[in-house]
């Protein structure tokens, strides 16, 4: 089988990983080595406690073109996967999961991106708990609202474009919205259907309204403006029911106990109230956390492999619809 020209990025996060490390990257690097003329494997690792990043420095000895970033702090997946897409350099790049995606879906991945598609989401299936498939409906009408929109049963597996990683990582902040963000790139994207190793751990209705919550919040105002209606349409309301209250004793014969009816209205204007004051102080916190001086994350060394590719190498783009050739030295930043 005659390998494939383009250069291909793998990146992916570690999180006291050192169990599956080892094999995984041993699988990764042998099927790329087949596959590829030029590749590289980026690897973030979260501060680790269980010796991970030792693991794969002793790797590095022996494999080429292995990339070890080890972060100072453990920071949120989207700002670790956010570092590894940032130092990736390859015309492709495949977000990889280590114990749950399987290293021979990184060639279909990329031959459906260079198809047309410059975004190809992993879709395969989960343990979804009963509340949380019949949340499901609801949640994705939600997301679609705020234009995040994603296969059902979507994974973290995902084949970027060189184009749409450089539109994911203009913007320079990544938290709570990596994964959005490249489904707001506007570039053509499509589904990929694969069988996990491992299946996550099983959803629940509390997680996943957490999510959703967190999404929303942290990548769109269109829920401000809601509760702002909100507010609005319980404003008209109440003087609907000031109008009825005064008119009621002049326009029917019988007396009216309104009481209970105010009280328990403005009850529920309170529940209301309370809500949206959720909701502010929900902005409030990312307006906080936007104007914060500290770095999204630390980088407290890099690594590479010591046995280097040959220096002469070149990467020549001729098998990636409608491109023209480039000519790109190997190793070489962009």
């Amino acid at each position: 089988m005659s390998k494939s020209d383009s250069f291909v990025s793998v990146a992916m996060v570690t999180a006291n990983d050192a169990a599956i490390i080892l094999p995984t990257l041993h699988k990764l690097y042998a099927y790329l080595k087949e596959s590829f003329v030029d590749f590289e494997i980026v690897i973030v690792d979260q501060h680790s406690r269980d010796g991970t990043a030792k693991l794969i420095e002793g790797e590095l000895e022996g494999c080429t073109s292995v990339r070890l970033i080890e972060l100072a702090f453990p920071v949120a997946f989207d700002v670790a996967m956010a570092a590894a897409l940032e130092n990736s350099i390859g015309d492709f790049v495949v977000v990889f999961s280590p114990g749950q995606d399987p290293v021979s879906c990184i060639g279909k991945l990329v031959q459906q991106c260079k198809a047309g598609s410059d975004i190809v989401v992993g879709v395969a299936s989960q343990r979804d708990s009963l509340p949380y498939r019949m949340f499901r409906p609801f949640a994705g009408h939600l997301l679609g609202a705020i234009g995040y929109d994603l296969p059902r049963n979507a994974t973290n597996l995902r084949c970027l474009s060189r184009r749409a990683v450089n539109a994911v990582t203009q913007a320079g902040r990544f938290h709570h919205q990596l994964f959005v963000r490249m489904a707001k790139t506007g570039y053509p994207s499509s589904a990929f259907a694969y069988e996990q190793l491992a299946l996550r751990d099983r959803r629940c209705l509390a997680s996943g309204v957490q999510d959703v919550l967190r999404l929303i919040v942290f990548n769109s105002t269109k829920p401000l403006r809601w509760m702002s209606g909100l507010g609005m349409a319980m404003g008209f309301a109440v003087l609907l029911l000031a109008f009825y209250n005064l008119f009621s004793g002049v326009v029917k014969t019988g007396h009216l106990d309104s009481s209970a009816v105010i009280l328990l209205f403005f009850s529920f204007m309170f529940v209301t109230l309370f809500i949206m004051l959720a909701f502010f102080g929900e902005y409030l916190g990312r307006l906080l956390d936007d104007r914060g001086e500290q770095f999204l994350y630390s980088v407290v060394y890099e690594k590479n492999s010591s046995v280097m590719l040959d220096e002469n190498r070149v990467n020549v783009l001729n098998d990636s619809e409608a491109r023209e050739p480039v000519l790109i030295q190997t190793g070489r930043n962009r």
